[in-house]
């Protein structure tokens, strides 16, 4: 609207201008001959009032244009997000393949005693180099906060029957609850194994919450919009840590056990029970 305000502004402007140009404005003046001299005026430039017009219409289109080219920066870094995602996921599934079907442990103990947590394993199976972290490569989202960690994605976490990601009794809990992660083959093709995620109370953490846990059930409205998106029992961080980064804030990205890369809102995440998972 500013736009095409502007261009009729600067249209009606020089028409008026070519129409002062086009007429003859005369000052009559009285001549000893008793003829009539002609004068011809003009005017030139632009009228203190049209210039604070058109500088506040400027103004305008920029202030307008500036939220649009946000929007297209955001969207424009969901590809590579899609991309990052995908390649940790092609891991797992690597990983699954070479330990009997199951997804890595949130943490597991290694033969060496050395202890290793989810992303230390993608590292091996992402083929990066020796001592550099995976997040520096595959674990940052380009939409992310530059004030956030390295590390911006986060995986199903949850314990029991429904879980997707967890860790061993061995590492901290009974061997009912924690019996550690789930095998590929017993998922829902459409559960989501990793999404865009952040953690206002632990930044380094790298989980967001299953849902169907009885620990983390979604009963709670955080956004406002009349449905239940967030755990009540995990406080400040809301929609269980999803994080909707991209379209504006209004969609995460996640990535299914089908290798399928889906742009979701918090909405469609919270009413369909098939993308938590198993």
């Amino acid at each position: 609207m500013a736009w095409i305000l502007l261009n009729r502004f600067i249209l009606a402007r020089y028409v008026l201008k070519i129409r002062d140009m086009s007429q003859e404005c005369y000052t009559l003046t009285a001549m000893p001959s008793m003829h009539v001299q002609c004068t011809k005026r003009t005017r030139t430039g632009f009228s203190l009032i049209e210039l604070l017009v058109t500088i506040a219409i400027a103004v305008a289109l920029v202030a307008l244009l500036l939220p649009v080219m946000a929007n297209i920066r955001k969207s424009a870094s969901a590809p590579p997000c899609m991309g990052h995602q995908k390649q940790i996921v092609a891991a797992m599934m690597a990983y699954a393949a070479d330990n009997q079907g199951t997804l890595p442990d949130v943490a597991l103990t290694t033969p060496t005693g050395e202890t290793k947590v989810w992303y230390d394993v993608m590292r091996d199976y992402l083929a990066l180099p020796s001592g550099t972290y995976p997040g520096k490569q595959v674990l940052r989202c380009p939409a992310a906060s530059k004030k956030r960690n390295d590390f911006t994605y986060g995986i199903n976490y949850s314990s029991g029957e429904r879980r997707v990601f967890t860790r061993r009794a061995g590492e901290g809990g009974n061997s009912t609850a924690y019996p550690g992660s789930q095998r590929l083959g017993n998922l829902s093709p459409s559960a989501i194994l990793i999404a865009d995620a952040y953690d206002p109370l632990n930044p380094e953490s790298f989980l967001f919450y299953h849902p169907a846990s009885p620990n983390w059930p979604i009963n709670t409205d955080k956004d406002g919009d009349g449905v239940n998106d967030s755990a009540s029992s995990l406080g400040e961080r809301k929609f269980n840590c999803i994080d909707p980064r991209h379209a504006g804030g209004k969609a995460f990205i996640g990535v299914a056990a089908d290798g399928s890369a889906k742009s979701l809102t918090i909405r469609e995440w919270a009413e369909n029970p098939k993308y938590w998972g198993p």
